[in-house]
């Protein structure tokens, strides 16, 4: 049985992607939720530790105050509520592996990603470690261009949309958002053209990034 509306708090802002695709999963499975949008940093970070111990998000918190943390396992409670024949994550077999598969890539591009763009966004260009940034990108366009390979279409996994197509949606637009150029250049016209398709589903839209503090678009 679904929670009654208002049972749920998803807290974290859209503009974390990790967040967006537990909120774009919870309106694609009619859950009802409340959003409380803090952000790991500031005085937001005080909140957060009170039921993160590291200070991330997201979190959800349930109807009995039971607090679950990291998107993944956030992700893993919802397929549970949704049941097998909803889940947008497969049940077991082949096709469950597939899907991990493709979102474990998924998910170490994206960790890259943001790992640089703090690295960028935080620390003065003279003290950054040049290095570490380049092995950092390799492993963005590396997982990138895989995900894009491996997209035969309609869907990652053929003709049902599963976990896999939400979660590198969400993580492409963010990267085309913050690294312009840089996604620009990784030519993964298959990624594009899904996330394209999936923005203008009512789920993305009414899960738009809100601006935060690395607004800046890093090349």
């Amino acid at each position: 049985m679904l929670p009654k509306p208002d049972n749920l708090v998803l807290y974290g802002r859209y503009a974390s992607p990790f967040v967006r695709r537990v909120a774009v999963t919870l309106r694609l499975y009619g859950i009802e939720y409340q959003h409380t949008p803090l952000m790991p940093f500031g005085p937001d970070k005080v909140e957060l530790a009170r039921f993160n111990p590291i200070g991330r998000v997201p979190a959800l918190r349930l109807d009995d105050g039971e607090m679950l943390i990291d998107s993944a396992a956030i992700l893993d409670y919802l397929d549970g509520l949704a049941g097998p024949d909803r889940s947008l994550t497969p049940a077991s077999g082949p096709a469950r592996r597939r899907v991990l598969a493709l979102l474990a890539v998924a998910l170490g591009a994206n960790e890259k990603l943001v790992a640089a763009l703090y690295e960028r966004h935080f620390r003065p260009r003279e003290a950054r470690h040049q290095p570490w940034l380049a092995a950092c990108d390799k492993q963005v366009r590396d997982g990138f261009t895989w995900l894009d390979a491996a997209h035969a279409g309609p869907w990652f996994t053929g003709a049902e949309m599963t976990q896999a197509d939400i979660t590198v949606a969400v993580f492409w637009l963010f990267g085309r958002a913050k690294r312009p150029r840089f996604f620009a250049g990784l030519g993964c016209g298959r990624l594009d053209n899904l996330a394209e398709r999936l923005q203008t589903t009512a789920a993305f839209q009414a899960t738009v990034p809100e601006p935060e503090m690395l607004t800046d678009q890093l090349i």
